[in-house]
């Protein structure tokens, strides 16, 4: 197989605007974007403070087996937010034992962290603009009917977000399946590594190996692109942050605020029409990524949320 290497300074990514780090499929449709991050000569203290708001959380929280040894790798990780799927009988708030709650409370108003995660959202509507406006009026409905759903950040829009605590969160290869898949997940690279050295972004299914240094953002549809990191050196830390959307929350919004069951049981022509527009949902879906043409008329649209 061969395999491309993007020397990818994410300084440079945004100071030089005509290098824009897009990843567009045979159509031109914007489908990734190597976001950078903002150009700010305090971005660097905002990393390092992001680097210690998370050492300290992974300090004070309690890791179960599940939390230390799961499909992307060996580290500990916890998730915060809402999501919906694996047997849940309706969207709810991610369930962490008091203490750990207590602790991704206290990590989410963090400063540092909320501007990464704000930076994540802003990329988001400006290279995905139609795919998020799209999940944000189905978020708005989402919490209308359930107000009890609480967002991690107020400067963002993704439902969930996981914390990979270090020292040494590098993923395996892997595909989120349980996250939307044509909306975004945000990840951004945290810790004290070398990335001319590890650290990597693998694109398995584009063939790349992205260089992807600490403090810097990369916008996937992470269930349905296999990806993961290369290994650091020993002696180097690396932690990371990732925002995202549960596809099951858009289906919950789209069945009528019910699950495909109760779909079924209380509507079966609704619900055999609602499975016999699949392919026609999916084109509409992939009809809201922007296309290289398209993308600057499309993000000058107002965005709500």
């Amino acid at each position: 197989m061969c395999v491309q290497s993007v020397c990818w300074d994410a300084f440079r990514v945004l100071i030089n605007p005509r290098t824009p780090y897009i990843l567009a499929d045979a159509q031109e449709h914007v489908v990734a974007v190597l976001a950078g991050h903002p150009v700010d000569s305090s971005w660097d203290e905002v990393v390092k403070e992001a680097n210690r708001a998370m050492e300290a959380a992974a300090k004070k929280c309690m890791f179960q087996d599940e939390h230390l040894n799961h499909r992307r790798g060996f580290f500990p990780a916890l998730a915060t937010g809402f999501s919906y799927g694996g047997g849940q009988k309706m969207p709810g708030n991610f369930h962490n034992t008091p203490s750990n709650a207590a602790t991704l409370d206290e990590l989410c108003q963090n400063t540092a962290v909320k501007r990464i995660a704000g930076f994540g959202c802003t990329a988001y509507s400006l290279y995905a603009p139609n795919v998020h406006r799209s999940t944000c009026a189905s978020l708005r409905k989402l919490c209308k009917k359930h107000p009890t759903l609480r967002f991690n950040f107020p400067n963002s829009m993704f439902p969930a977000a996981t914390f990979n605590f270090g020292p040494g969160a590098v993923c395996v290869e892997h595909v989120d399946c349980m996250n939307d898949a044509c909306n975004w997940c945000h990840i951004a690279a945290l810790g004290s590594f070398d990335p001319d050295h590890g650290g990597h972004f693998v694109l398995f299914d584009f063939k790349l190996v992205i260089r992807f240094p600490p403090g810097s953002s990369i916008l996937i549809p992470s269930s349905i692109v296999c990806h993961a990191n290369m290994s650091i050196r020993p002696g180097e830390s690396r932690m990371s942050m990732t925002q995202y959307c549960a596809g099951g929350l858009m289906r919950w919004v789209e069945t009528g605020f019910r699950t495909l069951g109760d779909f079924y049981s209380q509507d079966p022509a609704g619900y055999q029409s609602y499975c016999s527009r699949l392919k026609s949902r999916i084109m509409e879906r992939v009809s809201l990524f922007s296309t290289l043409d398209s993308l600057r008329g499309d993000a000058a649209a107002p965005m709500v949320f």
